[in-house]
């Protein structure tokens, strides 16, 4: 006597030719099947309850449920096969990201190498004016850009040209000037 357990549901399975009693083979049934699943009708039709079974109904039974396993197999391949198939296109997707994340960076560097360079020029070019010459055309820019030329040119002609700003002006560019010097160190300490 051997038990299959499948689908939700125990068969019963005499290696012998005699009919399997009822009682037999519901008792069968009422063991916990492997699968968790409840009987459905579909299954209870394929499989009704009769008091004897043959073992020619067994047997067709056994390939029923051959059957609808190497379905189940062959279900799980495929359902791993787009698992697999689901991850590889992740990976390429997160691969694609990175690089444009890399190239983003790029650019960001170059522009700010460029914007660096021309900042210095500037500075070169304010630093080689005289203060009365190059006082009068500083403060025609922005607070912000004005800091950031003051930054980069020699302390001394720096102090030249801020001494003959507005006193509002010059103490509103002073006071600015150690925040944006503690903000550009903090960017370059985060990179």
């Amino acid at each position: 006597m051997k038990f299959l357990p499948t689908f939700g549901f125990t068969i019963l399975v005499l290696i012998s030719s005699s009919p399997i009693c009822a009682q037999e083979a519901s008792d069968a049934a009422k063991e916990p099947a492997t699968s968790g699943e409840a009987t459905k009708p579909e299954e209870a039709r394929l499989f009704p309850e009769k008091e004897y079974y043959t073992k020619e109904e067994v047997m067709a039974l056994r390939k029923i449920l051959d059957q609808k396993s190497v379905k189940l197999d062959q279900d799980l391949g495929s359902q791993k096969e787009y698992v697999e198939s689901l991850k590889k296109q992740v990976e390429d997707h997160l691969a694609k990201i990175d690089g444009a994340r890399k190239e983003i960076a790029d650019f960001m560097n170059a522009r700010d190498e460029k914007e660096e360079t021309k900042l210095k020029k500037l500075a070169r070019f304010y630093e080689a004016m005289e203060p009365e010459q190059a006082s009068p055309l500083l403060q025609k820019v922005d607070d912000d850009l004005a800091i950031k030329i003051f930054d980069r040119m020699d302390a001394k002609k720096a102090g030249s040209v801020l001494a003959l700003f507005p006193p509002p002006r010059a103490a509103k560019i002073t006071t600015q000037f150690p925040k944006l010097r503690l903000q550009a160190e903090r960017e370059v300490g985060s990179n």
